[in-house]
C-alpha cells in the first residue's frame, strides 16, 4: 500500500505538470502508459520484484491522468461549482464497473491476473476516447465550443 501511495502522488505531481504543458497530451499519454502498465502487470505478477515496481508504476500512471481530467471538465463546464464532482462520480462507477467486470474475469474461470487485462483493456478504450475528444477540440469546426484556457 505505501508504494502504491507513493506513485499516487508522484503520478499527481507529475500529471499535473505535465497537465500545466499540454493537458489532453499529458491524459493520452497516462492512459496508454496506465494500459501497457496493467497488460505488463498480467504478465509478470508471478515475480515479487517486478510485481513491486509495477505497483508503483500503477500508482504514477494510474494518477497522473486526475489533475487534467479535472481540468478538463471544470474548463468545459466554464467553472461550474459542481463540475468537479462529476469526475469524481465518473471514478466511482469505474471503480465498481472495473471491480465487477475483474470478477467476472475471474468467476469465468481467467485465473486471478485476468483483471488486470480487464483493466487493461478499460484503459485502452479510455486512451481512444481520449484521443477522440482531444483532436475533436483542436479541430477548427468544434474550436468555438472549447474552452479558453
Amino acid at each position: 500500500m505505501m508504494v502504491y501511495g507513493v506513485g499516487l502522488v508522484v503520478g499527481n505531481l507529475a500529471g499535473g505538470r505535465a497537465a500545466d504543458r499540454d493537458r489532453d497530451r499529458a491524459l493520452v499519454l497516462a492512459l496508454f502508459g496506465l494500459t501497457l502498465t496493467l497488460a505488463l502487470f498480467g504478465l509478470l505478477a508471478g515475480n515479487a520484484t517486478a510485481s513491486v515496481v509495477l505497483v508503483f508504476v500503477m500508482g504514477v500512471t494510474g494518477f497522473a491522468s486526475v489533475p487534467g481530467m479535472i481540468t478538463r471538465v471544470t474548463d468545459y463546464a466554464h467553472g461550474a461549482a459542481l463540475a468537479a464532482s462529476a469526475n469524481v462520480s465518473a471514478s466511482n462507477v469505474g471503480n465498481a464497473l472495473g471491480a465487477w467486470l475483474g470478477g467476472l474475469a475471474i468467476t469465468a474461470g481467467l485465473g486471478y491476473t485476468s483483471p488486470l487485462y480487464v483493466g487493461a483493456g478499460i484503459a485502452l478504450l479510455s486512451t481512444v476516447v481520449m484521443v477522440i475528444a482531444a483532436r475533436r477540440a483542436r479541430s477548427p469546426r468544434t474550436a468555438d465550443r472549447a474552452p479558453t484556457s
